[in-house]
């Protein structure tokens, strides 16, 4: 319940917090005296009574209420349904109700309002016989008191009070939603959901800048002064005051308090978050670049395995092929500037801390490797394909020296003269020794081929057709 909620009866002056206590502490509600208590609503009274019973501190109400009610000027009869109300409806501990002596004192002999019925005690005391029980500075000068009171500007304080505490409590639960969004863990599993949600954190933080703390900063630091300038606020040179317009002032304090550090660790928690959103949309733009570079890997080792067994059957039919792979394979080395540059990026993001730095360091690793051994494989294709062509150049060579072999050695007249035979034997020993030694070429290269069963499978034929001009030789 607020101050505007029973504004109008509050304003009567029906019942007030002077903010005084009494000897043991506990706080002072006060019915001042008034000749019109019939006129009151009931049902007035008991919200008013409940709203002025809540204001103290839950430590000073336990203490029990002190409960004045001012007779002078009224009738005796009113009592009774007064303290009735106070008995079925006041929500904390009346510790005593003192009931000042009506003018008309003998009008109270003609009546009996049933002390033994309430929980609280009774005791009707003079003005004078009132300080026996609530010090002078604790009282207003109504009762001879001089504890300053000034009912117009309680209210006022009190609506100023409640109004900024509604305000500031609406504002820390609208910080406290934002809290709760950039509590979330969630993180998108793509690259546009990741670039969504960055715009939205951005909005997000507009949000932020755009709560309005330093309004209620200033309200609040008004609201501090206008309490400690106020008529019932001790002064210096007085150590009375109203204590509940004192007990405000930590209130407001920490409310401006919370106010500052909720904003202050919702601006680290969306610094956080940023961070975290921002190496999301890294990790899946590398993620997306790396899947790019696995595909290309995947399609291209296709291709290649398509033509891996096919390295020429002739000298020029292996070097077209020979052309062609290093075609390829220049194209290919093209693209490893941007397996390169995938690596780069995955060092940079796990040197500078990345929360899915060993995710990364996977993806990473098993590009490599990829790549390794679609480089080794284009290596050796591009070894056997020289292989190839260097075999076949000399196997062509070799074939096509044949019919001058045979001729060399075909029959002929044998000469007569010795000199003559000595020259033919030498001649026959030369042709040997050429095939021979073209032999031994294209046969270590056969050996050194041996390897490699694909271009073995190729060459076995043509070798074959050697060995066996070799052997008639």
């Amino acid at each position: 319940m607020k101050a505007m909620d029973v504004l109008p009866i509050l304003k009567e002056k029906v019942a007030y917090l002077s903010g005084g206590r009494d000897k043991r502490g506990g706080p002072i509600l006060t019915f001042p005296a008034r000749s019109n208590h019939d006129r009151i609503r009931q049902e007035d009274l008991r919200r008013l009574i409940s709203y002025l019973a809540c204001i103290p501190s839950e430590e000073v109400c336990k203490r029990g209420f002190t409960v004045i009610v001012d007779m002078r000027g009224s009738k005796w009869d009113s009592i009774k349904p007064l303290l009735k109300i106070l008995q079925e409806s006041f929500p904390c501990c009346i510790h005593v109700a003192l009931i000042i002596k009506p003018d008309n004192f003998w009008q109270k002999q003609r009546t009996n309002f049933g002390s033994s019925k309430f929980e609280f005690e009774t005791n009707m005391v003079s003005l004078e016989g009132l300080t026996k029980v609530v010090d002078p500075s604790q009282l207003t000068p109504e009762f001879d008191g001089c504890l300053e009171y000034n009912h117009e500007e309680w209210i006022e304080i009190r609506l100023a009070f409640e109004d900024y505490i509604s305000n500031a409590t609406h504002m820390l639960s609208r910080l406290e939603e934002l809290q709760d969004i950039l509590a979330k863990k969630e993180l998108p599993q793509d690259l546009e959901g990741a670039r969504n949600m960055i715009e939205e954190h951005s909005q997000l933080k507009k949000k932020v800048i755009k709560a309005p703390i330093e309004d209620l900063d200033l309200e609040g630091q008004k609201l501090l002064q206008r309490i400690q300038s106020s008529d019932s606020f001790p002064k210096k040179n007085s150590g009375s005051g109203n204590a509940d317009l004192q007990s405000l002032l930590p209130k407001v304090s920490a409310m401006l308090d919370r106010l500052h550090s909720t904003r202050q660790h919702l601006h680290q928690m969306w610094h956080v978050r940023k961070l975290k959103l921002d190496q999301c949309f890294q990790l899946r733009l590398f993620e997306q670049d790396a899947e790019k570079m696995f595909d290309w890997i995947t399609h291209n080792k296709g291709l290649f395995l398509n033509s891996y067994t096919e390295i020429g059957t002739s000298h020029p039919h292996a070097m077209e092929l020979q052309t062609q792979h290093n075609h390829f394979a220049m194209n290919c080395m093209n693209v490893y500037v941007n397996i390169n540059r995938i690596m780069s990026v995955a060092s940079r993001l796990v040197e500078s801390g990345h929360y899915a730095s060993q995710q990364i360091k996977q993806i990473a690793s098993q590009l490599e490797q990829e790549w390794k051994a679609f480089a080794a494989a284009l290596d050796e294709r591009s070894t056997l394909l020289d292989m190839s062509s260097v075999f076949h150049q000399k196997a062509e060579k070799y074939m096509s020296n044949v019919d001058s072999w045979c001729k060399a050695c075909g029959e002929v007249d044998l000469p007569s003269e010795l000199q003559d035979l000595e020259d033919a034997i030498h001649h026959h020993q030369g042709v040997y020794e050429h095939v021979t030694l073209a032999y031994s070429e294209v046969s270590a290269q056969l050996s050194y081929c041996g390897g490699k069963a694909a271009l073995l499978c190729v060459i076995t034929p043509e070798a074959g057709k050697i060995k066996a001009l070799a052997s008639l030789e």
